[in-house]
């Protein structure tokens, strides 16, 4: 049995983390841990899968935090949960530390879960443009539609330049499929139900489904929870610049991501 921390100080969204993981389909032990009860030697075992730790803005000791924890629990994966972004300078630095990805508590339960998953299958997910890290850390990978991942973000083969910006035609080809099959595969990884999605893309809820259902076929996955988890996989960042976006969606923030 795997064994997963949780060091959270939030009870809602420690309580939303412990039932992300137990959806995941394996047996995990779950741990809640907080930082004065690992001072005092309370703490589990040595070997710890996976560290879900969340960073305060205002916490400027996080980061001597995080090393300690490291030291006890010596986890093999890190996963941050950010309050805001860019992370304190304290963090600039995170060499050292197995951390395997950073996303904002603010993110969908969607993402959220996604991102998990892939730390978990030894995976990495990133906000590309917002967190800086040296480039050593973040170890380049070639992604389907021959773009790389670096520090800078997310840079797709033929696109503006400008590091994790992916456009609907860009993020379509990726996953093979088509620019409207691609923009309701965003909004259902922002958590909107199909009955929003018609309305905010202007079709019917018929057709909306349709497309839905198209493309789970086509990213081989059975439900949205999969076709999210599929997609950062292969590198999409489920942004969109749409206005409509911007203006609904403004919790929600672009991530880049690759997967061992």
């Amino acid at each position: 049995m795997g064994k997963i921390v949780l060091m959270e100080s939030h009870p809602l969204l420690r309580l939303g983390l412990w039932q992300i993981v137990k959806k995941l389909g394996e047996p995990w032990e779950i741990v809640e841990l907080d930082y004065d009860a690992l001072a005092k030697g309370e703490s589990p075992a040595i070997g710890v899968d996976l560290l879900i730790y969340g960073v305060s803005s205002g916490a400027g000791s996080d980061r001597q935090y995080l090393t300690e924890i490291h030291k006890t629990l010596q986890p093999k994966r890190i996963l941050l949960l950010a309050d805001a972004l860019p992370l304190p300078p304290s963090f600039s630095n995170l060499s050292g530390l197995p951390v395997s990805g950073c996303v904002m508590k603010t993110v969908s339960v969607e993402i959220l879960e996604a991102a998990i998953r892939l730390v978990i299958a030894g995976g990495q997910c990133f906000p590309g443009k917002q967190l800086q890290a040296p480039d050593s850390y973040f170890r380049p990978a070639a992604d389907q539609a021959g773009g790389v991942l670096s520090s800078n973000g997310l840079k797709p083969a033929g696109s503006n330049g400008k590091p994790n910006e992916i456009s609907i035609a860009e993020g379509a080809q990726l996953l093979q499929l088509t620019p409207r099959q691609y923009e309701v595969l965003v909004l259902l990884a922002r958590g909107h139900p199909i009955k929003t999605i018609s309305r905010m893309l202007n079709i019917s809820v018929a057709t909306t489904k349709t497309h839905a259902c198209t493309l789970y076929q086509r990213l081989h996955v059975r439900n949205k929870g999969e076709a999210v988890y599929t997609a950062l996989k292969r590198g999409a960042t489920l942004e969109w610049h749409g206005p409509e976006l911007d203006r609904d969606n403004k919790r929600v923030q672009p991530y880049a991501h690759t997967h061992k």
